[in-house]
């Protein structure tokens, strides 16, 4: 049973997941999931990625939640748009349609540190950030804000600031500050909050990269600050299927589990679109991960010294929204997204 011992604000419509912003925790088993049997040859799936998507440290991909989609009618075909093609779309801007919500994220991060530590974050770290969505919205939120966005990808970085960046004005740009390094070096300036999103710290495949992460983020954050980070789990995250789910502006997006070592817990999960005039855009993000597991992660951040680490998990019995509170144990679930804090002393 969940012990909820602090309730964060709720957001105005429900941004579930099963792997980046990419399934519903409430949906049982689909009957039609796509299953390979098999286990996949990881060496072969491996180069295949790497040649999709760079998969260096804070390389490249977009994070976030996923947006509700409208359902398309029975029987009534979409009219194309010929923004969303295989030929036409680009692949960022079908990601933040489909999956990011960074007007609810930002403010969901704002109020619940500011709730946590009594006082407003005014320095935000965006690790992984990839077009940097959320930290562009969190500026908005106060003149105060800053953030700063750590990735190593460069033209993921340069789509940010061609698409996201110019829709700011003047004053919110020169409070966004954007480094193209390593987020296992980064380490000032200092931030208030810290989140790692979508599962991107997966990339870290072994304990000792992992923890070096972790003692990182102590270092880069200012006395009081916060990290977070969201956690995927749950027995469904272990099989092989690919979930399709209709996006509101015309085309459909394809979350792929495409492979997993029950031994090793390798996984590698993809992203497709399809679009109305019947063409596809296979492998448009690919991720090769370790999943780790939420006591793992736990383990960690206590060992690099944060403090009163503890979980958020989602008691929201509604499927139109999100409700996350602080509890000690959560329930058994198929597929689960928590939040992992820990607070720099």
């Amino acid at each position: 049973m969940t012990t909820p011992q602090q309730t964060l604000p709720r957001s105005s419509e429900k941004t579930t997941k099963s792997g980046k912003g990419k399934r519903d925790k409430k949906d049982g088993k689909r009957k039609d999931a796509k299953r390979r049997g098999a286990a996949a040859d990881f060496a072969d799936v491996g180069a295949s990625a790497k040649s999709k998507e760079k998969k260096s440290r804070g390389g490249g991909k977009p994070k976030g939640k996923e947006k509700k989609s409208g359902k398309q009618r029975k029987g009534k075909r979409r009219a194309v748009d010929p923004r969303f093609t295989a030929a036409t779309a680009d692949k960022h801007d079908l990601y933040q349609l489909s999956v990011q919500a960074p007007e609810i994220d930002s403010e969901f991060f704002y109020d619940y540190v500011k709730s946590y530590t009594k006082r407003a974050p005014r320095w935000f770290r965006e690790d992984f950030c990839g077009t940097f969505v959320l930290s562009s919205h969190f500026v908005k939120l106060h003149r105060d804000n800053h953030a700063i966005c750590v990735d190593l990808d460069g033209p993921t970085l340069d789509w940010g600031r061609e698409h996201n960046l110019a829709q700011l004005s003047a004053k919110e740009q020169q409070r966004i500050h954007i480094y193209q390094r390593d987020v296992l070096e980064l380490c000032e300036p200092k931030a208030d909050v810290i989140a790692a999103m979508n599962f991107s710290y997966c990339i870290f495949k072994t304990r000792e990269l992992m923890q070096r992460y972790f003692d990182n983020c102590y270092r880069s954050l200012n006395d009081g600050g916060v990290l977070m980070l969201d956690i995927w789990g749950g027995s469904e995250t272990q099989e092989l299927m690919e979930e399709p789910r209709e996006i509101e502006q015309g085309f459909t997006y394809v979350w792929d589990q495409f492979a997993f070592d029950p031994l090793t817990y390798h996984s590698v999960c993809k992203i497709h679109f399809k679009f109305a005039d019947r063409t596809k855009m296979r492998d448009a993000f690919v991720y090769d991960w370790r999943m780790w597991t939420a006591p793992e992660l736990h383990e960690m951040m206590v060992a690099a010294g944060f403090e009163d680490v503890h979980f958020l998990w989602d008691m929201s019995d509604n499927d139109d929204e999100n409700d996350y509170q602080r509890c000690d144990h959560g329930e058994p679930d198929t597929a689960w997204i928590a939040y992992l804090v820990g607070r720099r002393g």
